[in-house]
């Protein structure tokens, strides 16, 4: 039997603050320079205008999932035979979100709202609360789970339920400061590990307009052992890097078999 690999590449760079059009063209640049077999791409959070928690800017820029972002987003898939993850700031019913999606190239699309907001930088003041659990996605034979930034910190969010043969890939988008790292690095670590999983940690790099510095080369992936993977990488100009990893499902598979920890999980429920 075949291995189903699955190819990633996490495209780290400086995001263009508030500048949709310049973000989605440096996107654009990354996907063209991309090699040959990638299956999916992942963004940073809020990938088009950085981390914007002024609710008068945020209002300005903020769009409908049929709007212009999710449109060329979904472009891009189709044209790349790519599937591309990342979160946007989004406007539902006149009520702001931090919108995470996962678009496929033959046009499906899964959103999920950010369920912890990040109170010490003022995201509760601006956003509202996600009202639904974080989503698992099929894709070309993984199970692929995806939270937001600060939903990190939150093992039982996180939590695989292998019960129900949850999910293999848990991706995190995220904006992580450097004043933080070692708990980007060290949760990062933590979850693939608990949740005999990989966790993919996409971040920003460069510093914002608010003096906010993220690192450069912070994106990663670690595996169920807790050891980060090997990657191949291609600058994109000045702009940031293209990271891409092959990952396998039959090494992922043997070890949850031959080191079944999940089969001891406690059980719980969670309450929205």
């Amino acid at each position: 039997m075949l291995d189903k690999n699955l190819n990633i590449s996490l495209f780290e760079y400086d995001i263009a603050w508030c500048d949709k059009q310049k973000n989605l063209n440096n996107v654009q640049k990354a996907l063209e320079a991309m090699p040959h077999g990638v299956d999916l791409v992942i963004l940073p959070e809020m990938f088009t205008t950085g981390f914007v928690v002024d609710k008068e800017t945020a209002v300005k820029l903020a769009e409908r999932n049929t709007q212009n972002t999710i449109n060329t987003i979904q472009q891009f898939a189709n044209k790349h035979n790519v599937a591309i993850c990342g979160s946007f700031l989004a406007n539902t019913a006149s009520q702001l979100y931090n919108r995470a999606f996962f678009i496929e190239p033959n046009g499906d699309e899964t959103f999920y709202d950010k369920r912890h907001l990040f109170r010490m930088g003022g995201e509760t003041e601006t956003f509202n609360q996600g009202v639904t659990f974080a989503p698992v996605i099929r894709f070309r034979g993984w199970n692929i789970k995806i939270v937001i930034c600060y939903d990190l910190r939150f093992p039982v969010w996180c939590r695989n339920d292998f019960n129900k043969n949850s999910y293999d890939i848990l991706i995190v988008i995220s904006n992580w400061p450097k004043v933080r790292a070692l708990p980007w690095n060290a949760l990062i670590t933590a979850r693939a590990i608990e949740n005999e999983c990989y966790a993919c940690g996409i971040n920003r790099r460069g510093i914002d307009p608010n003096g906010v510095d993220y690192s450069e080369n912070s994106s990663m992936i670690i595996d169920y052992k807790g050891l980060q993977c090997k990657n191949s990488l291609i600058n994109i100009d000045d702009i940031g890097s293209l990271l891409t990893y092959s990952l396998s499902k039959t090494n992922l598979d043997n070890f949850r078999e031959k080191f079944p920890a999940w089969k001891d999980t406690d059980k719980f429920t969670i309450e929205l």
